[in-house]
This record gives structure tokens, C-alpha cells and sequence, in this order.
């Protein structure tokens, strides 16, 4: 799947460097969609509004241990 440099190289193909900007990118990209998903919660009256960022972080939690 390409999907960096205007879609010219996957992941695997980017050097150390560009993985590593990848990566920051991609944690700042999922930090701003959480605050998103938070917001919609909110704004839609949802009745577990409150315990949404709380899921967000278990489910990224759950991804970092498994590194």
C-alpha cells in the first residue's frame, strides 16, 4: 500500500528517517482523531461520553504492549 512521499513509496521502502516521521506523524494524526472522537461524543449527547478518552487510551495502551 503507498501511501507517503505523494504516494510514491510504502513504509517498508522509507529510510530510517523517513519511518521515523512516519510514525510521529501518524501518533499526532490518531492524538488529534481521539480528541475528535471525543468531541463528537459530547456533542452527540452520548451517555458514556465520559469514559471515551478513557477506551481510546486502553486501545492504545493495548497496541504499545504489544511492541
Amino acid at each position: 500500500m503507498k501511501a507517503h512521499r505523494n504516494n510514491s513509496k510504502t513504509f517498508e521502502e522509507l529510510d530510517y528517517v523517513g519511518q521515523a516521521k512516519s510514525i510521529t506523524a501518524q501518533a499526532m494524526s490518531l492524538k488529534r482523531a481521539i480528541k475528535a472522537h471525543e468531541r463528537r461524543a459530547i456533542e452527540e449527547n452520548m451517555k458514556d461520553c465520559s469514559t471515551i478518552k478513557d477506551k481510546c487510551i486502553m486501545q492504545v495502551t493495548k497496541m504499545l504492549e504489544g511492541l
